[in-house]
């Protein structure tokens, strides 16, 4: 009768650690798709919501991550490009328009309205400052939450296509193939770094700056340290946004897949399919958010 016993606890024990193993491999996929309409391009997280930007629409979506569904819609009029959260709010950089919007994630209104100039692209917030990228007037736009107002304007050398803040520093990826490493105590450019073709993205993981090329074939992984390439990586044309947590995630524009980087060994070790022209990649609630740009949708990816 023992004998038995143990023998059924070993089955159990067995059949549970199989289970455990079997869900540590399992492989990412999509769970849900959010119909956003127009063409989603900027992602944040903030304020137990996703926030989308939504360039064809003129609006921000806000989503529930918890019912997979968009639940308002905030009209801006401007041609939303990216958005960041930080100082309490939602930020939303503008394309056609010179204004950077500021929206209240309470009431889902419209708090402020900054002239940055026009032709934004990525930017990134924090509680003390606003860092955008102002494609349209190759400058790096800082700006001051507690007041909504402008206190730097950084010549970057290029077009700016994002902004990045680690290791002490604002990292800008350059349309004209370069890096700027910007100080922000001096808000001066002490580093221009020459990576490939058209760098669009970037993210800090693994004590390493990130670069994705919409035009190259490789990722650029720039050490802060040294301000220079210390590593490139094959992963097809049409690399653009990008996310970090046990691995690197990288969205393919001309391949509307997610790629799933392994950083150690740096190669790809899954490729999933999400939608048509994927654009940003966000972490939330335990899942992975992909904006398909060309299908008008947003992925929700188990990691």
């Amino acid at each position: 009768m023992r004998a038995r016993s143990v023998a059924a606890l070993a089955l159990v024990s067995t059949l549970i650690a199989t289970s455990a193993t079997a869900s540590a491999i399992r492989p990412p996929r999509v769970v849900a798709t959010i119909r956003a309409g127009g063409d989603p391009i900027g992602l944040a997280v903030g304020a137990g919501a996703l926030w989308v930007a939504n360039y064809g629409s003129d609006s921000v979506q806000r989503v529930n991550m918890v019912r997979n569904r968009v639940t308002a819609r905030i009209p801006l009029g401007n041609s939303p490009y990216a958005t960041a959260f930080g100082a309490g709010s939602v930020w939303i950089s503008s394309f056609s328009s010179a204004d950077v919007t500021r929206v209240d994630p309470a009431t889902n209104k419209i708090v402020a309205r900054i002239d940055a100039g026009v032709e934004q692209a990525g930017l990134a917030a924090t509680a003390s400052d606003v860092w955008v990228a102002v494609y349209g007037r190759g400058q790096v736009v800082r700006i001051d939450p507690t007041t909504n107002s402008v206190k730097a304007r950084i010549t970057v050398g290029g077009n700016p296509e994002d902004v990045v803040l680690a290791a002490g520093a604002a990292w800008a990826p350059n349309e004209n193939g370069t890096v700027s490493r910007i100080d922000p105590s001096t808000n001066a450019v002490t580093g221009t770094i020459s990576v490939g073709a058209d760098p669009d993205n970037a993210v800090f993981c693994r004590d390493r700056l990130w670069v994705s090329s919409l035009r190259g074939s490789r990722l650029y992984m720039i050490n802060p340290a040294t301000s220079a390439v210390a590593a490139r990586m094959r992963v097809g044309t049409g690399s653009v946004g990008l996310a970090c947590s046990r691995a690197l995630w990288v969205a393919n524009y001309n391949s509307g897949q997610l790629l799933k980087i392994d950083l150690r060994r740096r190669r790809v070790l899954r490729r999933v399919s999400v939608g048509l022209q994927p654009r940003e990649v966000e972490l939330g609630a335990g899942a992975l958010w992909v904006s398909n740009q060309g299908s008008g949708t947003v992925s929700r990816v188990r990691p």
